[in-house]
């Protein structure tokens, strides 16, 4: 089974970077993994090739229009479209399949809100109609496929041939050759990064009057104001490959996960990437209740889950653990252990190869 991979960003880039071992394999989604299963084969698409088709498309509001013409250009070749970011560059193509011009299966990813219903009742649900052009959606929580079945109140018949739930998991042969498991008894700081609604500031408050370092590496997009910086706490926006962000996630005590407010809400598995961080190098994490994550860390026992955006209470929680090395050592057992049972890399594409493969 012959496979074309398209992303929203440059996926050839990241590949790049995983052959230079500067980059896990889950990155890319599960493309590695089903490419390394006998009878598939899977490409991925150069990101760009016509720059003046993406011109023309944002002039009629279309993203990746060069994406697209040139999966339609090449149609023949593929038994299916993988596409891990759908709604930005699948929307000619759902068109096409919703005109009848294109059969080729499509498999997209689900860690994202793909649709509300609307406030009132339109004529034509153009919408709908082009999410239901998709032959499979694999959504990445139970939240969020639950929500989007809810919104869509599509026939159950159509919802068990086009939905399913996968648990995505890290790199186990990337964080092998990279393993550096540190005791928290000998960790001298916590961490929170992000590049995605991190509320830094809250985080930035609450450790403002615990004796502890805090180290917060963001974007320059997302850097909070430093003007009144506490001693303990650096912040640092300068780009940090991954791998050098990983060796400070081994020597942290715990990994700090504070989601915006507005945005928890929002229908995103929002921290679900450094919960998988967190799992593949056996490290406590506090994290903001995310409904739309299926491994909030309080559940699972490898952290705490704050469902709340008060200060007092992300002190509170930072305070119950800090100092309690032995509820940090069972908590990095039980990330241990759902790392090797279920969510890894090669749990993960074993379920992607079993979604191809009823779609054949």
């Amino acid at each position: 089974m012959k496979i074309l991979v398209i992303n929203t960003y440059s996926f050839e880039k990241i590949y790049q970077e995983w052959v230079d071992g500067q980059s896990p394999s889950h990155f890319l989604f599960g493309s590695l993994e089903v490419n390394a299963t006998e009878g598939f084969q899977v490409d991925i698409l150069p990101h760009s090739k016509y720059p003046w088709l993406d011109k023309l498309g944002r002039v009629f509001r279309i993203t990746c229009l060069d994406q697209q013409v040139r999966v339609l250009m090449q149609l023949r070749k593929y038994d299916a479209i993988y596409a891990p970011f759908a709604i930005g560059n699948t929307r000619v193509l759902t068109l096409f399949k919703f005109l009848g011009l294109m059969r080729t299966p499509i498999i997209v990813l689900g860690h994202m809100n793909l649709y509300d219903k609307p406030k009132k009742k339109p004529i034509f649900d153009f919408r709908k109609k082009f999410l239901l052009q998709y032959d499979k959606i694999a959504f990445l929580s139970d939240g969020l496929m639950n929500k989007t079945i809810n919104a869509l109140e599509a026939p159950q018949e159509v919802i068990k041939k086009k939905f399913t739930k996968l648990s995505w998991g890290a790199d186990i042969t990337f964080h092998k050759k990279n393993e550096n498991f540190v005791n928290s008894r000998q960790t001298e700081y916590a961490i929170c990064a992000g590049t995605t609604d991190r509320d830094f500031d809250l985080m930035i408050e609450t450790f403002r009057d615990i004796d502890f370092p805090l180290e917060i590496y963001c974007t320059p997009a997302t850097r909070p104001d430093t003007s009144n910086l506490p001693s303990n706490i650096s912040v640092n926006s300068d780009f940090i490959p991954y791998i050098e962000l990983l060796k400070r996630y081994q020597k942290a005590r715990f990994i700090l996960i504070p989601i915006k407010a507005d945005k928890v809400v929002t229908g995103r598995t929002l921290g679900l990437t450094v919960l998988l961080d967190a799992l593949a190098i056996n490290k406590p994490a506090i994290m903001t209740y995310n409904k739309y994550v299926d491994i909030n860390p309080g559940d699972h026992g490898f952290g705490l889950s704050v469902n709340s955006f008060e200060l007092e209470d992300w002190k509170s929680a930072v305070n119950s653990l800090l100092m309690d090395f032995e509820r940090l050592d069972a908590m990095a057992e039980n990330a241990n252990r759902l790392y090797v049972e279920k969510y890894n890399s090669v749990a993960f594409g074993k379920s992607l190869v079993e979604v191809f493969e009823e779609i054949k």
